[in-house]
């Protein structure tokens, strides 16, 4: 059942503890006229720079699953904007982990928008052996 509670505006966060292969996710969505208007999924290394911007990561990725950060970070963001529901939001083919981790995440901001709650969301993420 979705919780179908007006989202009050303003800039709501959400970031891992934990750095995975190297990158965590940090997560902000920006409420405006109850509605989400932005969203800004991305994961960051150690020194705050994207996974979208690592070429080395793209192209190893790329060539294994067909998709790289680059192109599934933009697809998440811009079907959270264009649907507004989480659950709508379709898993990108060749990086379900991400997508699956990106519903989830956006389901807890848009809880904590519903509630007006703009305290960052730490989520102290599991880390699998590298």
């Amino acid at each position: 059942v979705q919780n179908t509670a007006k989202m009050k505006d303003g800039t709501y966060t959400l970031e891992q503890e934990n750095y995975s292969h190297g990158y965590r996710t940090v997560f902000s969505i920006v409420v405006s006229g109850g509605k989400i208007t932005q969203s800004k999924y991305d994961n960051v290394d150690k020194n705050g720079k994207s996974k979208t911007q690592d070429a080395e990561y793209e192209k190893s990725m790329k060539k294994v699953n067909g998709v790289g950060p680059k192109e599934y970070t933009k697809k998440l963001n811009d079907a959270l904007v264009k649907t507004q529901k989480p659950a709508e939001v379709d898993v990108v083919s060749g990086a379900t982990d991400s997508s699956d981790t990106f519903i989830l995440y956006a389901e807890q901001l848009i809880n904590a928008a519903q509630a007006g709650n703009k305290t960052p969301i730490k989520v102290s993420n599991i880390v699998y052996a590298e």
